[in-house]
C-alpha cells in the first residue's frame, strides 16, 4: 500500500503535458488541486512535498494519489453516492398526494397540518418520519406550507362586511365623495 510509484511509473499512460491541459481546463477547485497533485508527484516529488505544497495533510495527498493509481485520470472526479433510498415509493407517493388534496377527513378548514399527515403516512404505509421531514416531503410534493390566516374572534362575519360596503357605497353616491 505504501508503495506509490512516482515519476514515470506514475500514471504510466499519460504524460505530464496532458494532466497540465486537464488541469487548466478544469473549473472546479477540488479536482484542480487533486491534478495538481498527480502532477507533482509525475514530477517525482515526495508526498511530504506535495503535502507542504498543496497545503494539505500528507495522508490526504496520499489517499489522493492512491485514487488516481486505481482509477487514473477520471480519479480527479468524486464518485458519486446515490444515498438511501426514500421509505415512500412513487405509487405511495402519488396516492399521498391525492388524499391530501381531498383534506384532511377531520378539519372542516381543509387544511392539513404536519402532525396530521405524520399520522396518515404512518396508519396508511406503515412509515414513521419525524415533523420536520414531513415537511420536507410537503415540499418537494409541491405543496405550500402557509396556514390561513386566523380571523378575529370579534371580526365581523362576512355579511356585515358586504352590508357596510353597500352602505358606505351609497353614502359616497349621496355626498358625492369619491374616496381617498
Amino acid at each position: 500500500m505504501w508503495k506509490l510509484p512516482k515519476g514515470d511509473d506514475f500514471l504510466p499512460g499519460v504524460s505530464i503535458q496532458e494532466l497540465q491541459k486537464r488541469y487548466q481546463a478544469e473549473k472546479k477547485a477540488k479536482p484542480k488541486v487533486r491534478l495538481l497533485c498527480a502532477i507533482h508527484r509525475k514530477e517525482g516529488k515526495s508526498i511530504d512535498e506535495i503535502a507542504e505544497f498543496t497545503n494539505m495533510k500528507r495522508r490526504t495527498v496520499h489517499a489522493t494519489l492512491w485514487r488516481f493509481v486505481e482509477r487514473g485520470v477520471d480519479a480527479k472526479e468524486s464518485v458519486k453516492q446515490s444515498g438511501r433510498p426514500p421509505e415512500l415509493s412513487v405509487k405511495q407517493r402519488k396516492k399521498l398526494v391525492r388524499r391530501l388534496e381531498e383534506g384532511p377527513p377531520y378539519n372542516k378548514g381543509g387544511v392539513w397540518t404536519t402532525q396530521e399527515v405524520r399520522d396518515y403516512i404512518r396508519k396508511e404505509f406503515g412509515v414513521l418520519y419525524t415533523q420536520g421531514h414531513v415537511w420536507e416531503i410537503l415540499t418537494a410534493l409541491g405543496f405550500s406550507l402557509h396556514r390561513p390566516r386566523p380571523r378575529h374572534y370579534k371580526a365581523p362575519s362576512q355579511k356585515e362586511v358586504d352590508d357596510f360596503k353597500k352602505r358606505l357605497a351609497c353614502w359616497r353616491n349621496i355626498t358625492g365623495d369619491k374616496g381617498s
